[in-house]
């Protein structure tokens, strides 16, 4: 069932809302930084925050819109909210919990219900016992099939494994993948995990102060992202500005105080002009690590840069590289006819004409880090420690400049 809105709030202590998109029939992650609205944004959905002017509507209902005064009562909404800290009461068993909402149907209909839902939720065998007596995950089953049980037409989850350990957690993002399955409800997940984000969303809203800042399908948002903001929030980390040197039509030449001259393909419905100052970024997991035995022939590599490791940082199953990149590759920019420009320093020729040509890499005034995530095994492999220098490679096709 879709759900729409626009919603406008204004808060006493100076903070506003202004956002609205659609969601239909889907899974979509509302993602954002502590503080930026999202808790908000979800209360204003169901009713509990009333807003100063907007609309919502489900399936083509209007639950509220303040031009033609309509506020339908949460109860009338039939919307679905789980809250962090679950709200479970604690003088009712897992059943009783379960069963509240769905207390005034039948009682064979409701044990049939619950079972189901106890069945679902990996419950069986703590029917009887009170909150006090579960595990953190346990509750949070406990809560979320006490919500499914009213059979709501809308799922606001709000952070709902925050208080959870990660394996905890992990386990849970599973369960509630297949639990979509089973019960294909439009949901609404609130959380601001990047991995949280990445492996629940099919769709994601990026909510930054209030507004909306991108919404679209996850590899969209992860790989091209529209804004700064954007970009940062979703990780990417390696985020520069330069100057358009020269530009072909599907590839851009960009040159940088830091890196020196980047290439890069075009977006979309984007002119670059020779002059124009823009911002692009590549995710640390897209940087390339040049094996120091390889022998990159005698054309120059496009985007191969020379740095030194400053530090290492584990996460787990991988490790990201602090490199600190020294000054300007005095690279070339445009080859048209067979010709390079005159301050090119070192340039290669090719049968193909125009193309961005290359160049090689000299200390410069300019330092920047360069953040490098590599599997475990290839750290070890490389033996990639601090003062190491390595060459790193930037795939045009993973350059991506944000509009």
């Amino acid at each position: 069932m879709s759900l729409r809105f626009k919603l406008k709030k204004s808060f006493s202590t100076g903070f506003s809302i202004d956002a609205g998109f659609a969601v239909e029939e889907e899974l979509l992650v509302l993602f954002g930084p502590s503080g930026a609205g999202k808790t908000q944004i979800l209360k204003m959905i169901s009713g509990i925050i009333t807003p100063d002017e907007g609309a919502v509507s489900v399936g083509g209902e209007t639950l509220f819109d303040s031009s033609r005064h309509i506020n339908v009562p949460i109860r009338e909404r039939k919307i679905g909210y789980l809250f962090q800290d679950y709200a479970l009461f604690p003088h009712m068993t897992v059943f009783g919990n379960i069963s509240y909402g769905i207390s005034r149907l039948e009682k064979r209909r409701v044990s049939e219900k619950v079972a189901e839902l106890i069945g679902v939720m990996r419950l069986s065998g703590l029917e009887d016992r009170y909150p006090h007596e579960l595990s953190g995950g346990q509750k949070q089953r406990t809560a979320l099939a006490r919500t499914l049980a009213a059979e709501p037409r809308i799922l606001l989850l709000d952070e709902p494994f925050s208080a959870l350990d990660y394996q905890v957690r992990e386990k849970l993002r599973a369960d509630l993948l297949n639990i979509h399955k089973i019960y294909p409800i439009t949901t609404i997940f609130v959380t601001h995990d990047l991995e949280e984000a990445f492996m629940l969303g099919r769709s994601i809203a990026v909510i930054n102060n209030g507004r909306l800042e991108q919404t679209g399908p996850r590899d969209e948002l992860f790989y091209r992202p529209r804004t700064r903001n954007v970009a940062r929030f979703l990780g990417f980390r390696n985020i520069f500005d330069g100057t358009v040197e020269a530009a072909d039509g599907s590839q851009v030449a960009i040159r940088t105080r830091e890196l020196g001259l980047i290439k890069a393909g075009v977006p979309s419905g984007w002119t670059p002009s020779a002059g124009q100052k823009v911002s692009f970024c590549i995710r640390p997991e897209e940087v390339i690590v040049i094996r120091p035995d390889r022998v990159l022939g005698d054309r120059v590599q496009d985007n191969v840069l020379e740095g030194e490791i400053l530090d290492v940082v584990g996460k787990g199953s991988t490790h990201v590289l602090y490199l600190k990149m020294h000054g300007e590759r005095e690279a070339s920019g445009m080859i048209s006819g067979g010709q390079a420009s005159e301050s090119e320093s070192t340039t290669v020729h090719s049968e193909d004409s125009p193309r961005l040509a290359a160049g090689s890499f000299k200390a410069g005034e300019g330092a920047a880090l360069l953040k490098v995530e590599v599997p475990n095994f290839v750290l070890r492999k490389l033996a990639l420690a601090r003062g190491k220098r390595i060459r790193v490679s930037l795939k045009r096709e993973d350059v991506w400049i944000i509009p």
